[in-house]
């Protein structure tokens, strides 16, 4: 199938979550099913803001496959991408659904199917296609976004795909789990990342603050106790400092906490993650090899009558 490349002047920003959920939702896919090149297929969610588009995460969707002709028939559980659909809005109110994802090097003709099934959800959904067996010479994520335009085809309105540019985005904590990937998984090493580079200084800053507030609290209790004379310019000091501590406990403040909070672990989550799953990748490419090398060790120590 010929691409044609979109006119429009949608900006498609991708950010690198999504890219690692289709990973890490494939090479699952491929250890569960023991097929080589297993097809997945999962939603992407994110934020539309005029002609700007962000995807900023992605879920898996349950689909079922049924042979017709020389093609595969696949329908989509529409249920289950509204609930899911749904907990997402729960916690980010300005999320809607962006379109779908699949992994693949080409456009295949039940894809348009799959897209039109889709237009309830959104009218105009985009369609990422990841190519797991990429290029050693590519230069480029082997990812390609899809528009859709509805076009008059001998008389009759058909949808058809056309290519569209994007850029990567990421935030600080993509960016940080991203570099810590890079660095670490797949090797035993203990080479220091970005991640551990920003984590010290921060570890030290804290607990240089306790020891202080340990120093502070100390003097304090001894001045309520008479063991010394309290300075009127330090008690105002402490007093200042204490006033300040209501302020950080409203409700607003323990909500964004919270929110960070629970980001920094799924951050922390992914990573363990994406290396548990590229372990797991690598287990498998060793196990193909050496289970073909002794195939074809097996085939050239046959004995002669057995070719005749």
């Amino acid at each position: 199938m010929t691409e044609e490349t979109s006119t429009g002047a949608l900006e498609i920003f991708l950010h690198p979550l999504v890219i690692l959920n289709i990973c890490d939702h494939f090479t699952r896919a491929r250890v569960n099913s023991n097929k080589k090149n297993p097809r997945v297929i999962g939603a992407m969610i994110g934020t539309q803001n005029g002609r700007s588009v962000e995807i900023h995460n992605s879920f898996e969707l349950v689909f079922t496959q049924e042979k017709s002709g020389n093609d595969q028939e696949i329908t989509i559980n529409k249920e289950y991408l509204e609930k899911k659909k749904n907990r997402f809005v729960e916690v980010y109110k300005n999320f809607e659904f962006m379109g779908w994802y699949s992994t693949g090097n080409k456009i295949l003709k039940n894809d348009l199917k799959v897209h039109e099934s889709l237009l309830e959800f959104n009218e105009s959904p985009l369609y990422l296609q990841l190519d797991p067996n990429p290029k050693e010479d590519l230069k480029e994520l082997p990812i390609k976004i899809y528009e859709s335009e509805l076009r008059i085809v001998n008389s009759k309105p058909k949808l058809v795909f056309l290519h569209s540019s994007y850029k990567t985005k990421s935030l600080e904590p993509e960016r940080l789990a991203v570099d810590n990937i890079t660095k670490f998984a797949g090797s035993s090493n203990d080479k220091a990342s970005k991640l551990t580079t920003h984590v010290d200084p921060l570890h030290s800053a804290i607990e240089m603050l306790r020891d202080r507030l340990v120093i502070i609290l100390k003097y304090l209790r001894m001045v309520a106790g008479g063991q010394i004379e309290g300075d009127q310019a330090i008690l105002r000091l402490c007093y200042s400092l204490a006033n300040k501590l209501p302020a950080l406990n409203t409700e607003k403040f323990l909500k964004e906490y919270q929110s960070e909070y629970n980001d920094t672990l799924l951050t922390t989550y992914l990573v363990a993650i994406t290396k548990g799953t590229d372990m797991i990748s690598e287990v498998i490419d060793k196990f193909d090899i050496a289970f073909q090398k002794r195939k074809e060790r097996r085939r050239f120590n046959r004995p002669y009558f057995m070719f005749h």
